[in-house]
């Protein structure tokens, strides 16, 4: 439900919402087989008698492409979508409200929206200046969505959608991951998702490595009598998720290093390049006084004491330990940036310069 690079009035979004919630509503399921009006996806009308009405011989757009299963899916998780102000705390109550919502906020906070919609209503909330000049704060989150749940409060009703069973399966996740569950995870959880779900890969990210006796270092028939290692599943995510998760993640186990006679055999990537993106074309600006800029390239090495070796079109530039950053400020052209870690693993990188030095 993210929007973002077209046009949308709150007119369009809210009735978008509203026909997915009817969508739902109307899912039955007969002779096994499951069936709901396919022509309720519309635009809201109005119920005064003193409104235009729509044209009643237009026919209501099939909205066969939208399932009811992943409708509920995605309504299950904007209904855990941390609420603001005193509404924060609203899974304490019983008579709290099950509400499915969405904030926007346009570019200079020209103005900010929220949508919400449960089984009986479809609210939409609009903040801003007729003008539509900007203030600083006004977001949807800060703005609009107060207004959505004092709405809600005002309304009857506390109703939630039914689970489409008849559109679902019951399939084992890896609690990690959130992928379908193989046999190296871990405590899997056992879900519902969308029948379409079952077309997905498993579960990537957890291997089967080997470990020494003590369980300290990883190792291989090489170095390793078969009979003395240790078969073990682990949860592996590549070099630069792995940066930026364990960061947040206390109970990340990075991989175990290689035992010293054991070379690496380079199955798992140990380091990777975050800055510059392969391919990428770098714009390097100048300073206010006249003088080059630079851009600061960066890695991410499982090993935090491992060393970087950093190399630019075959010149060694620096080498860097523990935090792999460097500003660089490379002419016009086409570069390739190489790495090399002390264990000799590398990694290289081609990108182009957009910009040129004075």
């Amino acid at each position: 439900m993210i929007l973002g690079g077209a046009e949308g009035s709150l007119w369009d979004i809210t009735g978008a919402f509203a026909s997915m919630a009817r969508t739902l509503n109307n899912y039955t399921v007969r002779t096994g087989k499951s069936r709901y009006n396919k022509k309720d996806f519309h635009s809201p009308v109005f119920k005064a008698q003193d409104l235009e009405q729509p044209d009643a011989s237009s026919p209501n757009e099939e909205s066969s492409w939208l399932n009811a299963a992943s409708i509920y899916q995605t309504f299950d998780v904007l209904k855990e979508v941390y609420r603001p102000g005193e509404e924060s705390g609203w899974r304490y109550f019983s008579s709290a409200k099950k509400i499915a919502w969405k904030t926007g906020t346009s570019f200079g906070f020209r103005d900010g929206w929220a949508i919400g919609v449960n089984s009986d209503y479809a609210v939409g909330v609009w903040v801003g200046n007729a003008d539509g000049e900007g203030r600083p704060g006004l977001t949807g989150t800060e703005t609009a969505a107060p207004i959505l749940f004092d709405l809600f409060s005002l309304l009857p009703g506390n109703s939630w959608f039914q689970i489409p069973y008849g559109e679902m399966s019951q399939v084992a996740v890896c609690s990690q991951s959130g992928q379908r569950a193989t046999s190296l995870c871990e405590k899997p959880d056992t879900v519902w998702i969308a029948q379409t779900g079952l077309q997905t890969m498993p579960c990537s990210y957890h291997k089967k490595i080997f470990l020494s006796a003590d369980k300290k270092y990883r190792v291989h028939s090489d170095c390793e009598p078969v009979s003395k290692m240790i078969e073990v599943p682990w949860f592996v995510l590549p070099p630069i998720q792995e940066f930026y998760f364990k960061k947040i993640n206390f109970g990340y186990h990075p991989l175990p290093p290689w035992r010293k006679d054991c070379t690496n055999t380079n199955a798992v990537a140990t380091m990777d390049i975050i800055y510059p993106k392969p391919n990428s074309k770098v714009f390097i600006p100048y300073e206010l006084d006249g003088s080059a800029g630079s851009t600061l390239f960066e890695a991410a090495h499982r090993n935090p004491a491992a060393t970087i070796f950093w190399h630019l079109d075959g010149k060694f530039l620096v080498a860097t330990h523990k935090t792999h950053k460097l500003p660089l400020h490379p002419d016009q052209g086409n570069h390739l940036l190489l790495l090399v870690d002390d264990a000799g693993e590398t990694i290289s990188r081609s990108f182009v310069v957009i910009s040129s030095k004075k």
